[in-house]
């Protein structure tokens, strides 16, 4: 098996008396896909956010494993974590988070040009991957002409 490319060890948040994580250790490796599921209130999004570092858990450590060793997420300043994230991590959201104001092509392309990737560059592949998955010329169309489905293939 490969070396974990995410740790989290011990991790703990309350909210009140309730626990949303309770002492919960995971190792995910490097080319794994995880499914995270559960009811509502389970805990899932606060395990996400303390994955990616959107959120410093209660108590435990998050450790990602990149080209430079073990980085404690944990302790990693706020810009530090916002880094992390714009590298290293992918979200669908439920809700789909997208920009209104961007066309379909932008809202795709937006993370790629974030991480320094040019603008050509970034519109190309974001068109590759419309082209993907069914939804090429759909590009220059504002996200209020799509539909949930659409929308959500988009996220």
């Amino acid at each position: 098996m490969t070396h974990p490319q995410l740790q989290a060890v011990n991790l703990s948040q309350f909210y009140g008396p309730t626990a949303a994580l309770d002492h919960l250790d995971l190792i995910i490796h490097r080319g794994q896909s995880v499914a995270i599921m559960g009811p509502s209130g389970s805990g899932k999004t606060t395990l996400l956010h303390a994955l990616a570092g959107i959120d410093v858990p209660q108590d435990g450590e998050v450790y990602f494993h990149g080209a430079t060793g073990a980085e404690a997420v944990h302790v990693m300043s706020a810009e530090q974590r916002a880094e992390l994230r714009l590298k290293h991590f992918g979200f669908v959201f439920q809700a789909g988070l997208m920009l209104t104001e961007l066309t379909v092509v932008e809202n795709v392309a937006l993370p790629l040009m974030l991480s320094g990737v040019d603008r050509a560059s970034a519109y190309q592949t974001a068109s590759a991957w419309l082209n993907r998955l069914g939804l090429e010329g759909m590009g220059d169309r504002r996200l209020g002409q799509r539909s949930g489905g659409e929308a959500q293939r988009l996220a």
